[in-house]
């Protein structure tokens, strides 16, 4: 296993290196986000290819990946390309010039991936016949996926409509969750290191969704958008005393 996370490892070491230089020139360095998602696929596929593995469980857990890298990918390059650049690149860039924006934001996923990946590699060269954990573990994975999926669909639906600016999205799945979205992904990737778990039976892979949850609630996630949120929209102090921050779960009764 340690020889596929130093390949995977190099491998994305040069892919975003290289993502990095086009940014010094195109001052785009948001699409490192968009590359995000299809790296897991490019990563397992590439340790697939090496390991000349490619067995039914195996190719299910990269059709899993292949969904869910794919989806957030084009769905963050729909999103971002014909606006400016994210703001919280800028201000990196601005505060610590274009190294310090590789070593804080390029550096960080080049580690990341590998070590979120290691569900994926622990499976390499195996194949057993589906158990009932497997089939829990692709029912989650999906539910992730499909979850995810309505919630980035509802919120650009939302921000489409300019009468809705300044204002708290909080139909459909918004309803139940702050970040319905991020919940998704988060079920996506502990339902995924199930599915290979009961193949590997190594504890150390739930490291990866234990990160990724722990990533979207308190970096990237949940955290950072909370405290931009509720000085934006109007009514979102309230929204927050009456509705989950992450589980999709019934609103909360008022005091």
């Amino acid at each position: 296993m340690l020889l596929n996370f130093i390949t995977i490892l190099g491998f994305n070491f040069i892919v975003i290196t290289i993502l990095w230089i086009s940014s010094l020139k195109t001052r785009r360095a948001d699409f490192i986000d968009i590359y995000w998602g299809p790296s897991f696929f490019f990563s397992f596929l590439l340790a697939l290819v090496i390991n000349n593995s490619f067995s039914v469980t195996e190719i299910i857990c990269l059709f899993l990946i292949t969904i869910w890298g794919f989806r957030l990918g084009i769905y963050l390059l729909i999103r971002n390309v014909n606006k400016t650049e994210d703001i919280r690149y800028v201000k990196i860039r601005e505060a610590r010039g274009d190294i310090g924006l590789y070593l804080t934001a390029y550096l960080i996923q080049i580690i990341l991936i590998p070590i979120i990946s290691l569900p994926l590699i622990s499976i390499l060269d195996t194949s057993i016949d589906l158990s009932f954990v497997h089939w829990v573990g692709i029912l989650i994975a999906l539910s992730g996926i499909l979850i995810e999926t309505i919630a980035d669909i509802q919120l650009s639906k939302f921000k489409l409509d300019q009468n809705n600016i300044n204002k708290v999205m909080d139909k459909g799945l918004w309803y139940y969750s702050r970040h319905p979205n991020y919940f998704g992904d988060s079920l996506f990737w502990w339902g995924i290191t199930i599915y290979c778990f009961a193949l590997s039976n190594n504890l150390l892979i739930f490291i990866a969704p234990i990160i990724m949850t722990y990533l979207l609630l308190r970096v990237s996630g949940v955290t950072m958008l909370e405290n931009r949120l509720s000085k934006k929209k109007d009514g979102y102090t309230e929204y927050i005393n009456s509705t989950s921050s992450f589980i999709i779960l019934p609103k909360k009764k008022s005091k």
